[in-house]
């Protein structure tokens, strides 16, 4: 029994001791990929955020930040999905709705991309008026995209 108890002690400790690691290797990868956006190198931060998503799974942070990099990269659909997994996993904020909304205008899905800045609203944007403008721009659709989507 003490045997048994000593072998679980063990197993739970050197699991906790992994995901610790897996944590950490996470935490470099997201600032690697920040770096890699910085300095301009969308292809670079790409591979970085996909490796993180392929490594944590329920990384809602490599998710979203993936789907930035893919909605700079002019990947609109991989970028809708890739925010809608992030705020599955529990991405609360308005970053991703926001984004998912971006990638919808871009590919001209006008209702999706409405719902999606209607959210981001009522979670808080902070740049509400921006929001309201991009909304009320759907609403109307009688003209180019407002300046602050260009």
């Amino acid at each position: 029994m003490r045997r048994l108890i000593f072998l679980l002690g063990f197993v739970l400790a050197a699991t906790l001791g992994w995901a610790n690691l897996s944590f950490g290797q996470t935490d470099a990868g997201l600032a690697q990929g920040e770096e890699l956006a910085a300095a301009g190198d969308i292809k670079g931060a790409l591979q970085v955020y996909e490796g993180l998503t392929k490594a944590q799974p329920e990384s809602s942070e490599a998710y979203a930040r993936l789907g930035g990099m893919q909605l700079l990269d002019q990947h609109y659909a991989d970028a809708v999905k890739s925010f809608q997994r992030a705020i599955t996993l529990g991405d609360n904020g308005t970053r991703s709705f926001i984004g998912m909304g971006m990638a919808y205008l871009h590919m001209g899905a006008m209702g999706p991309a409405r719902a999606a800045f209607v959210e981001a609203r009522s979670r808080g944007v902070a740049d509400r008026k921006d929001v309201d403008n991009i909304i009320a721009w759907i609403d109307g659709r009688d003209g180019d995209l407002p300046p602050s989507v260009h």
